[in-house]
């Protein structure tokens, strides 16, 4: 790969990404700008430019069609912040109506919101780590190892591999087409010597 620093800093940064796990999460009740400012900081390294991932009008949409439960006196829990962590971050690659059904069976199959929220955060971080870093380790090929996966959190894991795989690409096309602009100004300046 040439020109390839901004690809291997991106990646290095990316395979130490951790999510919090629901025991790190606000234990009070907090207000709608408080959840945003706390997804905000939690998701700024997977946000590209000035895209916003999630807005107050999307949070009352998400309780409106019944994908995360209603706020109690305006104020949100910590479980509508799991909610809002894992839609914000699924909606880049699945329907939201999928979305929906994805933590349903993922609750149904952990028992809990606790138990399917944590599942979610160590397939997100597993998967992180094995997508990005063989791009940091060497210019070498890149190797994706074989990965066993217990078949309860098989949609977790594919669905999380599928999002790093997804911020992979993105930045891969970025950096090869940085490089092609670049290649293609030197080329029109050595025209004009």
């Amino acid at each position: 790969m040439e020109n390839n620093i901004d690809l291997h800093e991106f990646s290095r940064a990316m395979s130490r990404v951790k999510l919090p796990k629901w025991d790190d999460l606000p234990d009070f009740p907090i207000y709608c700008d408080q959840m945003l400012q706390i997804m905000t900081e939690k998701i700024a390294c997977m946000q590209s430019g000035d895209e916003k991932h999630i807005t107050k009008s999307m949070v009352n949409n998400y309780v409106k069609w019944g994908m995360m439960p209603k706020p109690v006196k305006k104020k949100y829990e910590k479980i509508h912040v799991v909610y809002i962590i894992v839609i914000t971050l699924l909606k880049q690659i699945l329907p939201i109506t999928k979305i929906k059904d994805g933590i349903q069976l993922q609750i149904a199959l952990l028992g809990d919101e606790k138990a399917a929220y944590d599942s979610f955060c160590e397939a997100f971080e597993e998967s992180m780590q094995r997508v990005f870093l063989p791009v940091r380790e060497s210019n070498s090929p890149y190797i994706l190892e074989a990965r066993e996966i217990k078949y309860e959190k098989l949609a977790v894991s594919t669905i999380t591999t599928a999002l790093a795989n997804k911020w992979l690409t993105e930045k891969i096309i970025e950096t090869k087409l940085a490089a092609y602009h670049q290649r293609q100004r030197e080329g029109e300046q050595h025209g004009r010597e």
